[in-house]
C-alpha cells in the first residue's frame, strides 16, 4: 500500500474513532439536551416507565419533541386528550409564551396556527382580534396590537389598574390607571424648586436643557409632576370651560396622567407661552439622547387619544427612548410589543 493511501486510511479511522467516542458520550450521559442536539425528535421512550406515560399515545409521543420541564408529559397528555396533533403540540411549545400555553391547557381545543408568528397575542383575546380584523379590514398582526392596547373599546372603558406604578417604563394611558399613586423619589429642579421630577428624570432633563442651550435652543418647564388631586382640579376646570369631549383630547383624567408618574414634563420656549417650531424640531430629533421621547405626536393621536403635543416629554431612559425613536411608533405600541 502506498504511503498516501496508508495516511488516508489512518485519517479516516481516526475520524471514525472520534465520532464513535462522541456518540458514546451522548448515549452514556443520557441528558435530554444533548440527545435533542443529536436528534430533534427524541421520543418519549426514555421516560416510558413513568406513571404518566400512556400506551395509547405511543405513536403520538414518537412525533413530539421531548422537553426537559418536569410537567411536560402531563401537559402533553392534556393536549392529546384535547385532540391536538403532535405537530401542533411541537409548534405550541416552539412559538407560544408560557401564559398562552397554560390558557390552552385550560380550554377547549383552539386553532392558533395563524398566531405562531405573533408573539404578543393573548389566547383570551382571540375573538376580539377576529372581530377587530373583520370590522377594520386589517391584517391579524395589526389587529392583535390594536386590541392589546385596548382600541377595540372606547377610551376610558375597560380600565386596568397599573401594577408596576414606579417602573420607569410604566405605561399610563386612557386604559391604564395609576389610581392615587405618588412617587417617593421626587426632586425639585435645581434652578426652579416648584417643578419636581423623579430624581433620575430630573437629572436627565437638566442635562437636556443644558445641551439644548449649546445649540441655541432655550426651553423651560411649565409643568412637571402633578398629584392626583391637582390633576383632578385641572381636568375639572377644563371640562367646565370646554366640555368633557373636548377636554379629553388634551387633558388626562385623574389617575391617567403621565405627569403623576414624575416622569413627564411640559416645556415652553424661553420667552414664549408655547414651544416654537424650531425648538420642537430639536426636541423631536434629540430628546431621546437624554432618555426622553415626545409622547403625543400627530401620527399617533388615534392611538393615544390626545392632540399633538410637541411640548410633552416622557422619560424612559436612554436605551428605550432610542429604540422608540428609531422604531417610530407610539409608546403604547412599543410597550405591548417589547416590554409587556
Amino acid at each position: 500500500m502506498k504511503k498516501k493511501e496508508i495516511f488516508l486510511a489512518s485519517f479516516l479511522l481516526a475520524i471514525l474513532a472520534l465520532l464513535s467516542a462522541y456518540f458514546s458520550y451522548l448515549t452514556n450521559t443520557h441528558t435530554k439536551k444533548e440527545l435533542n442536539k443529536m436528534n430533534e425528535k427524541t421520543t418519549f421512550s426514555v421516560i416510558e416507565n413513568t406513571p404518566l406515560f400512556k400506551k395509547e399515545y405511543g405513536k403520538q409521543y414518537e412525533q413530539i419533541v421531548l422537553r426537559e420541564e418536569s410537567h411536560f408529559l402531563a401537559e402533553v397528555n392534556r393536549f392529546l386528550d384535547l385532540n391536538y396533533e403532535p405537530e401542533e403540540i411541537n409548534q405550541i411549545y416552539a412559538f407560544l409564551r408560557r401564559a398562552n400555553i397554560e390558557k390552552l391547557l385550560d380550554s377547549e381545543k383552539r386553532n392558533v396556527k395563524e398566531y405562531y408568528s405573533i408573539s404578543n397575542f393573548d389566547v383570551d383575546k382571540i375573538h376580539r382580534y377576529e372581530e377587530y380584523q373583520r370590522t377594520h379590514n386589517c391584517n391579524l398582526k395589526e389587529a392583535v396590537l390594536k386590541v392589546n392596547i385596548g382600541l377595540d373599546h372606547d377610551f376610558y372603558t375597560q380600565i386596568e389598574e397599573i401594577e408596576n406604578k414606579s417602573d420607569f417604563t410604566v405605561l399610563v394611558n386612557k386604559y391604564h390607571s395609576l389610581g392615587e399613586y405618588e412617587p417617593t423619589d421626587l426632586k425639585p429642579l435645581s434652578y426652579d424648586a416648584k417643578y419636581q421630577l423623579r430624581e433620575q428624570a430630573r437629572n436627565a432633563f437638566e442635562e437636556l436643557v443644558s445641551a439644548a442651550k449649546l445649540e441655541n435652543v432655550s426651553i423651560r418647564p411649565y409643568s412637571a409632576y402633578r398629584s392626583y388631586e391637582y390633576q383632578t382640579s385641572l381636568y375639572d376646570k377644563y371640562v367646565a370651560r370646554d366640555g368633557k369631549d373636548v377636554a379629553d383630547t388634551y387633558s388626562a383624567r385623574p389617575g391617567h396622567s403621565e405627569h403623576q408618574t414624575g416622569l413627564a414634563v411640559d416645556v415652553w420656549s424661553e420667552g414664549f407661552h408655547e414651544i416654537t417650531k424650531t425648538d420642537a424640531k430639536w426636541l423631536e430629533e434629540n430628546s431621546y439622547k437624554y432618555g426622553f421621547i415626545v409622547r403625543y405626536t400627530k401620527e399617533n393621536k388615534n392611538i393615544t387619544g390626545y392632540i399633538e403635543e410637541p411640548w410633552h416629554l416622557r422619560y424612559l431612559g436612554r436605551d428605550i427612548a432610542l429604540d422608540v425613536y428609531e422604531k417610530k411608533i407610539a409608546y403604547d405600541e412599543y410597550y405591548d410589543l417589547y416590554l409587556k
